[in-house]
């Protein structure tokens, strides 16, 4: 557990981001060195070769090919997340966000949003979806993870075989002609290219980002055990939501069944967390606080986006149930700390704490964000807890304004 009376120092988040652009900086500088070693003195006079066909200089050549890598890794990635997408759709899940690089689509009330945002670090790419119904989870949540790899396998395949036949079609003409030579080498490195990311991500580990590799869901899947006992709770228990019923009527052996099957990893965080709300939504303090703390504990297991929003919550519970002023800031500037907030994350609890600090006009001004971004939701069910929770804060922002006035 988590000692509230003795939390541990904040960072300084300006070093922080220096260091962190200097590091970007060094790896960008030492993969450039280290494709120069790889390529060699024999490999530069061939790119040198090669090019002086092409009638261009050499280093345009090396230009060329790595911003071509670069532009290639993009399309491999959406094509990826095409596949999930795909899978989800053959699994009948609803699609709520589709993210790869710096575009992203989703779902809301109105229909379909798109805008361009920096992606996560660590994070090419994300399909998001779930079940509106608890039929065959295992074999269709299974089929939607598939989706992502088997579309980069299968066209890392079909290019390879392409770039193939065309070089055996355009003959001589490949090493003087650009045309050829751009099309089909863009064949062969988006092949190779697909068959290494997609073997790499069958392997069944967890990314330094904190999000498991598809390979690890399949074999949780495929293997059974508490992660997929947990993975598949928790598909139900969103499902139930998205049927509009509320955490505190969802039925406490599932959840009991959720919390018993411990795997030991992120899963366990998840479950604590989905603990957390039940609780919340049954207003059982020492419940909400235990759950809250566990998942708390185990956040440093789960992705950046993830450790936000758990240390967000718990700045919103200090600051509304607790009471405790000091706490709420500090678990909100951890939050910030994790990830900086965008224009859309952590409204809530930016709320929340700046009522419990008296700045109440402040609050007002949040509120009124959150409440956009909950109409926003796609689905009424969804819409419907949101709403009651701001209803309630309203009023206690109604009543501190009261307060206010009559002093």
């Amino acid at each position: 557990m988590l000692d509230f009376s003795q939390p541990d120092a904040p960072r300084p988040l300006q070093r922080e981001s220096w260091l962190k652009k200097l590091g970007a900086v060094a790896v960008l500088v030492a993969s450039w060195g280290i494709i120069l070693c790889v390529i060699g003195v024999a490999g530069l006079d061939f790119l040198q070769d090669r090019a002086s066909s092409l009638e261009m200089p050499g280093i345009v050549l090396l230009f060329g090919w790595a911003t071509g890598i670069v532009l290639l890794y993009q399309l491999l990635v959406a094509v990826h997340e095409g596949g999930h997408v795909a899978g989800a759709l053959l699994a009948r899940f609803q699609i709520l966000t589709f993210s790869a690089g710096w575009l992203r689509l989703t779902r809301q009330a109105g229909g379909w949003k798109a805008r361009f945002q920096r992606p996560e670090k660590g994070l090419g790419g994300m399909v998001q979806a779930l079940a509106p119904d608890a039929r065959n989870l295992r074999g269709r949540y299974s089929l939607f993870v598939a989706g992502g790899p088997a579309a980069t396998l299968l066209t890392g395949a079909a290019a390879l075989c392409l770039g193939q036949k065309l070089l055996g079609h355009y003959g001589p003409e490949y090493a003087v002609q650009l045309s050829a030579y751009l099309l089909v080498n863009a064949l062969r490195a988006f092949g190779w290219l697909s068959l290494i990311v997609g073997g790499l991500n069958l392997i069944p580990m967890v990314s330094k980002s904190g999000y498991s590799l598809d390979g690890k869901h399949l074999w949780e899947l495929l293997r059974g055990g508490p992660a997929m006992h947990q993975t598949l709770g928790m598909l139900q228990l969103q499902t139930l939501s998205y049927a509009g019923i509320r955490p505190r009527d969802w039925d406490p052996a599932l959840l009991q069944h959720l919390l018993s099957n411990s795997s030991g990893g992120q899963l366990d965080c998840y479950g604590h967390y989905y603990a957390y709300a039940y609780y919340y939504d049954r207003n059982e303090l020492e419940l909400i606080r235990e759950h809250l703390n566990e998942a708390l504990d185990r956040r440093h297991l789960t992705p950046v986006t993830m450790q936000q929003h758990v240390l967000c919550e718990a700045a919103s519970v200090a600051a509304l149930l607790t009471r405790n002023t000091e706490q709420a800031r500090y678990w909100l500037d951890k939050a910030q700390q994790a990830k900086p907030f965008t224009k859309e994350e952590g409204l809530f609890a930016r709320a929340a704490v700046a009522y419990a600090e008296g700045h109440l006009q402040e609050a007002e001004k949040w509120l009124i964000a959150v409440r956009k971004q909950v109409d926003e939701l796609p689905e009424a069910s969804m819409r419907s807890l949101s709403t009651e929770r701001l209803n309630e804060f309203a009023d206690l922002l109604r009543q501190a304004n009261e307060q206010l006035q009559t002093a």
